[in-house]
């Protein structure tokens, strides 16, 4: 896993610094929201689990800590926030779920899909596939202590039926992910060539000989005068000039001239 994370430090989030943090701000209220439903759960439950209390204190604290962070953290910092609340979150839910004697393949796997969400709504695809991963060592561990310290036998058949489920989850997170993202730059390529300058506009060669001698300060007549052409063909073809440059004046055409290298 160790290839993954280095990964997803070098990589940022496929979101903008702003939508990052709001996206961990985002989690520290959720995080709340999921505490008070634990604690409900288990002051509800016929045997509350013994750890629960120093569980709960441990989410807060962590919790109020990661609250700081994404409001201190400086935009380079954020990503290796967000792999660090990941990891952490996906922890906690995997000892939630083991206060709770969750057994794998038990519904109570769904508990895991928030941590599923969180990580590729940071990272993707990448993010599922890192969500899969934990799941699966954390499963495989557990069940192995539990088979060491005598207290049943491993459950492959309930690990392979979990991690089968998560796995599933987490293709359809990514594929949504991904098209989301690909549908994303699809659109904005044509706002891009929508917004992109236009090439210079192709003037005829008295339109040029009239930009040349406006840009030199000339009046209509002046500019008849040298042309040898009646002042209203100057004005005609100086309205359709200023009609083709863009421009409201003179002033303006001059300038969008010189900008589009005509003069």
């Amino acid at each position: 896993m160790h290839w993954l994370t280095g990964t997803l430090l070098v990589h940022t989030p496929r979101v903008t610094v702003r939508q990052l943090r709001a996206l961990i701000h985002l989690g520290v209220i959720l995080r709340w929201v999921a505490l008070a439903f634990a604690g409900l759960a288990g002051l509800l439950s016929p045997r509350p689990p013994d750890l629960l209390g120093a569980e709960i204190l441990a989410a807060v604290i962590y919790n109020g800590i990661v609250t700081g962070a994404a409001a201190r953290a400086s935009n380079e910092a954020l990503p290796t926030v967000a792999l660090v609340t990941t990891v952490i979150d996906q922890l906690f839910c995997f000892t939630f779920i083991g206060l709770y004697n969750v057994l794998p393949g038990g519904h109570q796997v769904a508990a895991y899909v928030p941590a599923m969400i969180e990580a590729v709504a940071f990272f993707g695809a990448a993010g599922a596939v890192l969500s899969t991963s934990i799941f699966l060592t954390g499963v495989v561990v557990a069940q192995a202590s539990l088979a060491a310290l005598g207290h049943g036998a491993f459950d492959s058949l309930g690990v392979f039926a979990s991690t089968m489920i998560v796995i599933l989850i987490g293709a359809c997170l990514a594929a949504v992910s991904e098209v989301l993202v690909r549908s994303a730059g699809d659109e904005a390529q044509p706002a891009q060539i929508a917004r992109s300058p236009a090439g210079p506009p192709r003037l005829s060669v008295r339109q040029t000989d009239v930009l040349r001698l406006v840009a030199e300060g000339c009046s209509n007549a002046v500019i008849a005068s040298r042309l040898g052409v009646s002042e209203r063909t100057v004005k005609a073809t100086l309205e359709r000039l200023l009609t083709q440059v863009k421009a409201r004046n003179r002033a303006e055409a001059v300038a969008a001239a010189i900008r589009y290298g005509l003069l």
